[in-house]
C-alpha cells in the first residue's frame, strides 16, 4: 500500500519534497531526518549518479563522459536517471536532495509529476553564509585543492562555487516562490532547530 501524508486540509496525499542548498549547508543531513520522520524514500541526486557510474549502467557510462570532461551532465540525462529511480516507488513519497540544480530541471520534474497527477509538494532551500560553508567543509576535512588554479585557497574555491551556485539558484527560487511552494530556512544554525522549522513548514502544506 502506498504511503500518504495527511496535510492541513485533512485528506491523504503523497508527499514529494525537494531540498537544495550549497555544498556544506547540511541538506543531506536534513533530508535523512525528514525521510525518517515522514516515512519517505531519500534520494541523493549526486549519490544516484555515482551509483549509476559505479554499476556501469548505460546511464552511468553516458554521465561519466560528461563528468570526465568537467562539464555538467545534461538535464535530460539527469532526469532519465531520476525517473528510473522514482518508478520503483511509484513516483511518490520521496525527498530528493541536490535537485533541481537549474530551473529547467525544476520545470521538467514539476511537469512530469503533474502528468502523473502527483504533487510537487515543497521545495526547501537551506540558506547559509559563505564563511560558514568554509568552516564546515574544513572541519569535515574536505580537500580544497584545484590544480588548475593558482588562487586555490579554501575561500577562493568556495567563492567561485558560490557565484556559480547563485547564478543557477535565483531563477529556481523565483519560480517556485511564485507558485507558493518554496520554503527557505536559515542553515547557519544547529541541526535541530533547522529540522524543527522544516517540519513545521511540511505540516502546514
Amino acid at each position: 500500500m502506498s504511503r500518504a501524508y495527511r496535510g492541513t486540509k485533512g485528506f491523504l496525499m503523497p508527499l514529494n519534497l525537494f531540498i537544495i542548498g550549497p555544498s556544506g549547508c547540511g541538506k543531506s543531513t536534513q533530508a535523512k531526518l525528514i525521510a525518517d520522520k515522514y516515512s519517505l524514500t531519500h534520494i541523493s541526486m549526486g549519490q544516484l549518479l555515482r551509483d549509476e557510474i559505479a554499476a556501469g549502467s548505460g546511464f552511468g557510462l553516458e554521465a561519466k563522459t560528461y563528468i570526465d570532461k568537467g562539464v555538467p551532465v545534461p538535464d535530460d540525462l539527469v532526469f532519465d536517471v531520476l525517473v528510473n529511480k522514482l518508478k520503483n516507488i511509484n513516483y511518490q513519497n520521496f525527498i530528493i536532495d541536490g535537485f533541481p540544480r537549474v530551473l529547467n530541471q525544476g520545470k521538467i520534474i514539476e511537469y512530469f509529476l503533474k502528468k502523473q497527477s502527483l504533487p510537487f509538494s515543497l521545495l526547501i532551500h537551506l540558506t547559509i553564509d559563505f564563511n560558514e560553508v568554509v568552516r564546515r567543509r574544513q572541519k569535515a576535512g574536505e580537500s580544497f585543492q584545484d590544480a588548475t588554479r593558482s588562487d586555490n585557497t579554501p575561500e577562493a574555491i568556495v567563492n567561485r562555487q558560490k557565484i556559480l551556485y547563485e547564478s543557477n539558484i535565483d531563477p529556481i527560487l523565483d519560480y517556485f516562490k511564485s507558485k507558493n511552494i518554496l520554503f527557505e530556512v536559515d542553515g547557519n544554525r544547529p541541526i535541530e532547530p533547522i529540522f524543527t522549522d522544516i517540519c513545521l513548514a511540511i505540516d502546514n502544506i
